[in-house]
């Protein structure tokens, strides 16, 4: 019999998309899956839609767990999750993209080809709801510096033994942004025991007003900026040998929070915007371990990348040692 594989959705006021999801999940060509489906305290009807697409879509070797969080954020909904799973492998994925029907089965194919990884890493395509927007940047590599600045190990984008992501603590629960980001990062300082799926993307994510990442109000980008600080202590406590270039590509990602938040400081004619904005470059040129070079280079990146500007990341990997 063949392994099982979990996947772990949090469900806040999704009761549109998450059919949609839902179907994509039971349209996999593996088998048996376990799917955890996590409600997030929603205020529609969403977990009657997850209950209702338990009753549609159970089976033996399809089992849907359907629980409760009443606690805000989609970290404490995917911790619940993950204490709920109990297979040796799992991945999360988000309540309104479309999984791939062949992605479990490549990455189940892939950690049996591959039985020394922990990780396996894939791509994903960008929706608009009417039109791809592209495909994500893939960087085929077991190092931490691409995640730092590109986001290789976004949400969709990777499943991985269930003990690993339990050994670095799962997800931080303290912000609402970025979390991802950080939970990539502390993967990638445990382990380096990582195998790509090149080809096709394993997933449609679908990008709307409602998407966190695309918040532009101040109380969001402090989120943001608990993930870098913690993140940059996360480095900072570990032993990875080359820990001092992650630390300073955190610092550069603060840069380019700055640039993102004084670009929308402009736009709204916002002035508490301009201050954050300020905060945070004048904290990053304060940190002790940047150099002149990365100082130069944060000066030009956050007027290039305020300005809209793209591709400071192939600078900065360049200048940062």
């Amino acid at each position: 019999m063949r392994e099982p594989m979990s996947i772990v959705i949090p469900v806040f006021n999704r009761a549109k998309e998450l059919p949609r999801t839902v179907a994509s999940i039971a349209a996999q060509d593996y088998r048996p899956l376990h799917l955890i489906l996590v409600d997030n305290n929603s205020s529609d009807h969403s977990l009657d839609v997850c209950h209702q697409l338990q009753q549609q879509y159970q089976s033996q070797d399809f089992t849907i767990d359907v629980l409760q969080q009443p606690r805000a954020g989609a970290s404490a909904a995917r911790n619940m999750g993950l204490a709920h799973v109990a297979s040796r492998y799992m991945m999360f994925f988000d309540s309104d993209d479309v999984l791939h029907n062949d992605s479990v089965s490549r990455y189940m194919q892939a950690f049996a080809h591959h039985p020394d990884s922990d990780i396996i890493g894939s791509t994903i395509e960008f929706h608009d709801g009417t039109r791809s927007l592209g495909i994500a940047k893939a960087v085929f590599t077991s190092h931490p510096e691409p995640h730092i600045i590109h986001g290789t190990l976004s949400t969709q984008r990777f499943a991985a033994r269930t003990q690993l992501i339990r050994e670095v603590g799962g997800w931080q629960e303290e912000y609402n942004g970025w979390e991802d980001w950080n939970l990539g990062i502390r993967l990638l300082l445990h382990t380096s025991h990582i195998h790509w799926l090149q080809g096709s993307p394993v997933a449609t994510v679908y990008l709307h007003e409602n998407t966190l990442t695309a918040r532009t109000h101040l109380a969001g980008y402090k989120h943001f900026h608990q993930a870098v600080r913690h993140s940059l202590h996360d480095i900072r406590q570990s032993q990875h040998p080359r820990k001092l270039r992650l630390e300073r590509l955190v610092i550069y990602r603060q840069i380019l929070l700055s640039a993102h938040v004084l670009r929308e400081a402009r736009r709204q004619d916002n002035h508490e915007l301009l201050t954050f904005s300020q905060y945070l470059y004048n904290e990053a040129m304060n940190e002790n371990n940047t150099t002149w070079s990365m100082r130069l280079l944060f000066r030009f990146c956050l007027t290039y990348a305020s300005r809209g500007g793209r591709g400071c990341g192939t600078l900065a990997q360049w200048i940062i040692r």
